[in-house]
């Protein structure tokens, strides 16, 4: 405690020393049409659970907390095409030292390709590929490995090709791919590749406002097994759906997208290695994410999303995961910035096993934090963190409390970061 109320009162005395600096801007070395923005942030975490509670991989004897150091390097190379769009390029790695469970230690290292193209004849392509080296303790998406560190790669590939006829309609065609890979056997029903092809058009309906509606088919394959998995009874299955919604002009006061649709899942194997039907399944989904510029100094944002996740290449079943969200960011004056958010998934599982069948999580995430600009390179943070899992089986649940204190060089990059 008497560590922690120290980096509290560390941060609160910071904004008094600086208060007569310059206003900030991003720091970077250019040539021509090409700069080379550097960053750096270090972290000090107060984490109350670092197993997150209790669980398969997470029991209740396991409920610990410790200090956790993070040091974050970044590099942006930024190519501007001039009127056409632009290239960029970025790293972004998390060092992370435990203060009593060095054996924890982790990093993870991430590299972003970004390319948004557009000719003035009317072509448009946009092409944007995230590569993921983690070890981190925070899960996949479907939550596998939460609060037990895992070796695994991931690769987010995004793709948009298309044509603008005058400034009234699009029409594009997408490609999109996501692999994951893990280290341990033990992982191996984890290692799938997901990927889809669609086609839509884009009509302008106001100004820098268009209405939007997509169709894409696809497949996840799972790619290795284990303990009686096989090609010829594994979770692989395929998928078609249908999005329409809203999107914005980059210059709006909105940007993002308000998108929804339905989606059909079919198996690829009828049973699983216990000799169990799989069921084919079907859903409407959403994938929405809002910013709305209120004013020059507020943003609010508004985030929906409902889809299917499958729990593994070797097990019989799937969670409908639904989710809300809300923040704030909100410049107190020159050099202060609040961020606030609360965001709430309900995640209800389907499965012929029993550790699952019948479980529902109601997962609640509120985070804080109050940034200080001591200089136009450095920014001091404090921030805080509550997780909370509220499940019907006390197994399944835990709550995680995290403050923290950061010191961020060449700060305006971070919102860049990959």
């Amino acid at each position: 405690m008497k560590k922690l109320w120290a980096v509290v009162c560390l941060a609160l005395l910071f904004p008094a020393a600086a208060a007569a600096q310059e206003l900030p801007g991003r720091r970077e070395i250019s040539w021509g049409h090409l700069a080379l923005a550097p960053g750096l942030a270090v972290q000090e975490v107060y984490d109350d659970n670092i197993y997150y509670g209790s669980g398969s991989n997470r029991t209740s004897e396991l409920k610990e907390g410790d200090w956790i150091n993070h040091v974050k390097p970044a590099l942006l190379l930024d190519y501007s095409l001039e009127e056409r769009g632009r290239v960029q390029l970025g790293y972004e790695g998390d060092f992370a030292r435990y203060g009593h469970n060095s054996f924890n230690d982790w990093r993870t290292h991430r590299g972003l390709l970004d390319i948004d193209y557009r000719a003035p004849g009317g072509l448009i392509v946009k092409i944007k590929n995230t590569l993921t080296d983690a070890e981190d303790p925070y899960g996949s998406l479907n939550e596998y490995g939460l609060g037990r560190k895992t070796m695994r790669w991931l690769n987010d590939f995004a793709g948009t090709a298309g044509f603008a006829f005058s400034d009234r309609f699009k029409v594009l065609t997408f490609y999109n791919c996501f692999k994951q890979r893990y280290a341990d056997r033990e992982d191996f029903t984890q290692n799938y590749t997901a990927a889809e092809a669609g086609a839509g058009g884009e009509a302008k309906v106001a100004d820098k406002t268009w209405l939007f509606l997509r169709s894409y088919a696809g497949q996840q394959k799972y790619d290795t097994h284990r303990a009686g998995v096989t090609g010829s009874n594994d979770a692989s299955y395929g998928w078609k759906r249908v999005n329409a919604g809203l999107a914005w002009d980059s210059e709006a006061r909105f940007e993002g997208e308000v998108n929804a649709g339905y989606q059909w899942n079919s198996f690829d194997n009828s049973h699983d290695k216990n000799a169990v039907s799989y069921k084919d399944e079907s859903s409407w989904i959403a994938a929405t994410s809002v910013d709305f510029r209120q004013s020059d100094t507020r943003t609010i944002r508004l985030d929906f999303s409902r889809n299917l996740r499958q729990l593994s290449g070797g097990q019989n079943g799937y969670f409908m995961s639904t989710g809300a969200g809300l923040g704030l960011s909100q410049q107190i004056n020159r050099r202060m910035l609040l961020l606030a958010g609360y965001a709430y998934t309900k995640n209800k599982y389907t499965s012929s096993y029993d550790s699952y069948s019948g479980r529902k999580d109601g997962i609640h995430a509120a985070r804080a934090s109050l940034n200080y600009m001591l200089a136009d390179w450095l920014c001091v943070g404090l921030g805080y963190i509550r997780l909370k899992d509220s499940s019907n089986n006390s197994r399944d649940s835990y709550t995680v409390n995290r403050v923290s204190i950061s010191l961020d060089m060449n700060p305006a990059f971070s919102g860049r970061r990959p």
